[in-house]
């Protein structure tokens, strides 16, 4: 009798019909004999709306505030969903994130988790009843609500898998799983039916959003078998392993995806001199702000940096203004990444070439471009973005 942790996205849970549908799945896992924990998201564009409510009755809110108005869509979702289970016979118990023990670091809005307690959901357990747990939110050692960010709840899955030393952890979504680009986009993009941990990261970090990158970190730290699947249909999706399978020439750089994220602005940074570089990238680790393709070169840094984050880019930067370390510094709103991912790209210089060359046929510019060993990001239009997607993606595969 195996221990799965399956998590269930926004779209699976976003209407009475989605939520009685995954309470029937999960009822006939439980007739299989398998012990579940379940993690649920906010339903549909829940988390938005509640952003978009705060942002009419404040001009600023406090982060903290924001957390304890976030955290009440996941506690609706696992409400419903385990009254839903209860009508099929099913014994099941909803905990918070804090009732959960999941303890957190202080950063509201984008809190690590430190540790997992898990006795309640460990309780569950034992009593055979079905632990649902609100996804995406935890509490600090000072007893405040905090949040993980957005994809959380694909964090919240696969360390609550990893803490409760899970079989198996299941992450169920819209899609059939890990595909090469947006089928939305690219309807001819090939699914994966495994990838590599590392691979993954990449397709995550750069705008693939099946997985969140932390959650596919936490699996590959602590051998968490992870699994994404649709929650619409019983096919196998794509299972996240240990290393990559794809065939190519022994030397060849190999492609396995290619992303655009319109969640994500280009920004410039002149400093006042290059030693301060470190300034910058100081200020974003003690926020948990990311800084994605970042480049340096003659006192000007440039990365990409989350859409919805801004303001407090800004905050950040206009500080370091004012002490003397920054010049100045511009959001390029309108400049997206779009990214390919794959093996051996330091290795092969010819393949950002190659990407700009298939833009510049379809006149997408190109303002700047960072490789590493696994992806190759370019700055783009946000309005060319697809098309470039399409481009690329046409090119390679």
């Amino acid at each position: 009798m195996a221990l799965i942790v399956q998590k269930f996205g926004g779209t699976s849970v976003g209407t009475p019909e989605r939520l009685r549908s995954v309470a029937d799945r999960i009822a006939r896992a439980r007739a299989a004999g398998h012990r579940l924990v379940v993690v649920v998201s906010a339903m549909g564009h829940t988390t938005d709306e509640l952003i978009e409510l705060a942002q009419k009755v404040s001009q600023d809110p406090p982060r903290r505030e924001m957390d304890m108005l976030l955290t009440a869509g996941e506690r609706i979702s696992m409400a419903l969903l385990s009254m839903a289970l209860v009508d099929r016979g099913v014994d099941a118990l909803s905990f918070t994130g804090s009732q959960s023990g999941i303890i957190t670091d202080e950063s509201h809005r984008r809190a690590r988790i430190k540790r997992i307690l898990g006795d309640r959901v460990r309780a569950a357990i034992a009593d055979h009843r079905v632990a649902i747990v609100a996804g995406f939110q935890g509490v600090s050692e000072k007893k405040e609500i905090t949040t993980l960010g957005r994809g959380g709840s694909d964090t919240t899955a696969v360390a609550l898998a990893a803490a409760l030393g899970a079989d198996l952890c299941e992450i169920y979504t819209d899609v059939d799983g890990v595909y090469s680009a947006d089928p939305r986009v690219v309807p001819q993009a090939k699914l994966w039916r495994t990838i590599s941990h590392d691979l993954m990261v990449e397709m995550a970090t750069r705008g693939a959003g099946v997985l969140h990158p932390r959650s596919v970190e936490f699996a590959k730290r602590y051998k968490v078998p992870l699994c994404v699947r649709n929650s619409l249909n019983e096919n196998e999706g794509t299972t996240v392993v240990t290393e990559n399978n794809q065939e190519t020439g022994m030397e060849d750089f190999k492609i396995t995806g290619v992303t655009a994220d319109s969640a994500r602005v280009l920004v410039t940074v002149n400093l006042a001199r290059p030693t301060v570089a470190n300034s910058v990238c100081d200020r974003a680790a003690e926020a948990h702000l990311s800084m994605l393709a970042l480049t340096f070169s003659g006192g000007r840094l440039q990365f990409f940096a989350e859409r919805e984050a801004e303001m407090e880019w800004r905050k950040h930067l206009q500080d370091l203004a004012a002490h003397g370390f920054l010049e100045s510094f511009e959001f390029h709103s309108d400049l997206v990444p779009l990214s390919v991912i794959g093996d051996r790209f330091s290795q092969d210089g010819a393949a950002l070439s190659r990407v700009i060359e298939t833009l510049a046929q379809c006149h997408i510019s190109v303002t700047m471009g960072s490789t590493s060993a696994l992806a190759l990001t370019v700055a783009v239009p946000m309005t060319h973005a697809d098309d470039g997607v399409k481009a690329i993606h046409a090119r390679f595969f």
